[in-house]
């Protein structure tokens, strides 16, 4: 139920962090990975990570907040690979700065890769899956998206994934039909580059140590299995989820005695 042997994932935001991780989680499982990111150099790196496992994979430069670049790139892909069987809708990027100090250009930037880059690639995507009749959607979200809220400066961002769990759960309605699923995982504090400020932070890190009750930050990893997971035959019941990924602390209320 856990192998892709014969398939093709694609990974966008695939160069670094949880989709590097995803990707080489991928091909470890016998997907053919279509690395796609901003930074061509880091995808290519990414797809060095592939060689031992034997389908491989190929990088592709994208942004995927641009309409042309998106519909091109997936073409290519389904003309290299034949197909598209996964997508992992990944690619976001993030400011930490108070609400006032946002300026149009910054929160512009956030939503045209978050958001609108999301439903780009799924709508190019899914168009191929919904002709095939099959295929599975996994989205990013994130903790501060609809799940809790933060304070840290992230409100633009927040909203963002917000909008990234919604578009999901209406998504997986549309193309249900189709037999294609599309779900969401919205992971907590996990140790990336995007994160680096709080890694870095004086006390940050301890406090969400003391408040996640797993008790420790995350891993890339941690994230990369239940990606798998949800785009795996194992979760063929389950479309239109959103699953967090984070220590249990948007269920959980630790309390120290």
């Amino acid at each position: 139920m856990w192998d892709f042997t014969g398939k093709t994932a694609v990974v966008t935001g695939g160069g670094r962090g949880i989709g590097r991780a995803t990707a080489i989680a991928f091909a470890r499982h016998g997907a053919r990975v279509a690395v796609l990111d901003v930074d061509a150099d880091s995808a290519a790196e990414t797809v060095s990570m592939l060689g031992e496992h034997p389908a491989g994979g190929r990088a592709w430069r994208c942004d995927v907040s641009q309409e042309g670049e998106v519909r091109h790139t997936i073409a290519q892909i389904v003309a290299t690979f034949g197909a598209i069987d996964v997508l992992f809708n990944n690619a976001g990027i993030n400011l930490r700065l108070p609400l006032a100090e946002w300026t149009e250009a910054d929160w512009t930037k956030v939503i045209a890769v978050n958001f609108i880059g999301a439903l780009l690639v799924a709508r190019a995507a899914g168009a191929h899956m919904v002709e095939r009749r099959r295929g599975s959607i996994v989205n990013m979200s994130a903790l501060g998206g609809g799940l809790i809220g933060l304070g840290r400066g992230t409100a633009v961002y927040c909203g963002t994934k917000g909008a990234v769990a919604a578009m999901t759960r209406d998504l997986a309605a549309e193309w249900a039909p189709y037999g294609v699923r599309v779900n969401c995982v919205a992971p907590g504090w996990i140790e990336t580059g995007m994160n680096a400020p709080l890694l870095q932070h004086p006390t940050a890190p301890r406090q969400v140590i003391e408040r996640v009750p797993l008790g420790r930050w995350g891993s890339v990893e941690d994230v990369a299995g239940p990606v798998l997971f949800l785009a795996s035959d194992a979760a063929n019941y389950i479309t239109g989820h959103l699953l967090p990924i984070d220590g249990g602390a948007a269920a959980i209320i630790k309390i120290s005695l």
